[in-house]
Formats: C-alpha cells, structure tokens, sequence
C-alpha cells in the first residue's frame, strides 16, 4: 500500500503544503479544499512536484481566495447551541404567521442537509430547508424562510418576487450577504 506524501511548494515567499494521494486512476488532479491541497496522482506517480509547479498560478489563487473567506468569515459566530429540533421549532413558529401575511401555506416543511442552499420550493407547494440554519441568527432564518415561501407565489427570481421580499425585507442585500458570509464560515468549519 503507497502512502500519502506531503509537501510543499513556495510562490510568491509563502510555503504552500500539499499531500499527495495515490489512487487507482488515470490522470492526476489538484484538489484545493478547505484550505487544504490535495494532488490526487495514479499509483506510481513520481512527478508531483513538476505537476504542482506547473499549476502554481492556479494553486496560489486558490490559497488566496482561501486565505480572503477565512478573513471575511471572522466576524461571523456560529450558533452553535441550537439543535435541529430546535431550528424545527424555530421555523414552524414562522409559517404560520408568515402564511398569513402572505396568503400562501407549503404542502410540506422538510429538513435536510444541503451543500449548495439554504433552502428550496418545489412546483408542488413543497419547502426543504437546510439543517445548517441552525448556526444562523434568528433574522436570517426568518428571511430564508419567508424568501421561501415567496417562491410559493412567484417560482422565480424576478421583479414580482423581488418585490414582495423587497416589501418585507428593504435590506435584503444586506442579508444576502449575510448568508453568503455564514456560508462560508460553516463551510470553512464544518467542511460542507
């Protein structure tokens, strides 16, 4: 059985390290994730210094969009003390209120784990919410929940929903970005 390697390259006076990864595959490829790189080479590979070096540009700004998110995710604090059944809770005390204002009410409320979204509405009144809201504050679960809800009435993103979010939240960029930015910090904690 191979074992890992780990390395380093240095660009631009800063020391990168990777690991090297024997699998059974054909080519070899660089994975750069969660601040960590990864050079995943065919069984026998013995250029993984002359393959890394040729993808310096590409690895170097990856270790600096890495190294900006870190520094922009700072001042986001999880909340890490609120359970899935807690978020549960949390949401269904939403809906309904929400559903009146609105004049709609999902089908169906569903949690999962999601790596892409907060949340979703399908064509058949259905909303699934990610699980990974519970690390959020309560304002911005009640802002997915709502924006999904909205989808209820207008299945896209256009001017009608937008304005009806826009009604409720005027400063929906803001918590856009907020959203973004927690993305990110579980992302970098939890490895989503």
């Amino acid at each position: 059985m191979t074992k890992n390697i780990l390395s380093s390259i240095k660009i631009n006076d800063v020391d990168i390290p990777y690991e090297v990864i024997s699998r059974k595959i054909k080519y070899p490829r660089l994975e750069y994730r969660h601040g960590h790189l990864k050079l995943i080479v065919p069984a026998g590979f013995k250029e993984h210094e002359k393959l890394v070096n040729k993808h310096k540009t590409w690895v170097y700004r990856r270790f600096v969009a890495h190294k900006q998110r870190v520094l922009f995710t700072a001042d986001f604090e999880l909340h890490s003390g609120r359970t899935e059944g807690q978020l549960q809770e949390y949401v269904e005390s939403l809906i309904v209120p929400i559903g009146n204002e609105l004049g709609v009410f999902p089908r169906k409320v569903a949690f999962r784990q999601m790596r892409t979204k907060w949340g979703s509405c399908s064509s058949k009144g259905n909303i699934n919410l990610n699980t990974h809201l519970k690390y959020l504050p309560e304002k911005l679960i009640e802002y997915v929940v709502f924006h999904e809800m909205v989808h209820l009435i207008e299945m896209n993103h256009g001017p009608r929903f937008k304005k009806i979010v826009q009604a409720k939240f005027h400063e929906h960029k803001t918590l856009e970005k907020q959203l973004h930015g927690y993305w990110l910090a579980i992302s970098e904690k939890y490895a989503v």
